[in-house]
């Protein structure tokens, strides 16, 4: 297990992120608010926040690991793209999506191509839109070790934290990715768990 400070990739997620920032913020109208509306706004937005995470978690929650591929374009309902072979990119009207890859689980058996990774597309929008009470600390994410079970890390940082992508290894053992959200753009704690259920260990921290 390794724990890594990957400022080159916050500051290129950051760069990214201000560009989406700005465009989102262009059609803010100029003017002074009253209490009420700015109460509405909030209020509002906390919702806004809310919606985008269930939307982007609803769309890759409908891949289940082991579906063909036939199985994951009915429940998807959109039709892929394939950037690389075997990796097939799901992406519906609102930007929600998935890739998944399909592969054989015993190379050269003759068994059908099911799908043994998906990874989350489309959480730019809910860690910028991500509200305060939505966001962990610098010193909850420090706290977070190698070993630690889900329930474990869970219970320190308050919240589920969002899953980006979940993989089936050698003996159908599934890791799982999720990400908490921290103060300010594109940073972030991502924790890789191994394991079944509530049992998940933690086996790779990235905290940037």
């Amino acid at each position: 297990m390794m724990k890594v400070s990957a400022k080159n990739w916050g500051l290129i997620g950051f760069v990214l992120l201000c560009s989406l920032v700005l465009l989102t913020g262009c059609g803010q109208p100029a003017g002074e608010k009253d209490s009420s509306d700015q109460v509405a706004g909030q209020t509002t937005e906390k919702e806004s926040t809310d919606q985008a995470g269930e939307n982007v978690s609803d769309f890759f929650n409908k891949v289940q690991i082991g579906q063909t591929k036939a199985e994951v374009d009915a429940a998807l309902g959109v039709t892929p793209t394939s950037p690389v072979e075997g990796a097939f990119d799901y992406v519906d009207e609102n930007g929600n999506g998935v890739t998944v890859i399909f592969m054989e689980r015993s190379l050269g058996d003759g068994s059908p191509k099911v799908a043994l990774s998906k990874k989350l597309i489309g959480t730019e929008k809910y860690i910028i839109a991500a509200t305060d009470d939505q966001r962990i600390t610098e010193e909850q994410a420090e706290k977070i070790i190698e070993g630690m079970t889900y329930d474990e890390v869970k219970s320190i940082l308050g919240q589920d934290g969002i899953v980006v992508s979940e993989a089936e290894g050698a003996g159908g053992a599934i890791t799982t990715e999720r990400y908490w959200i921290k103060p300010g753009l594109a940073s972030m704690l991502s924790v890789t768990f191994a394991g079944p259920g509530g049992s998940d260990l933690s086996t790779f921290i990235l905290n940037f």
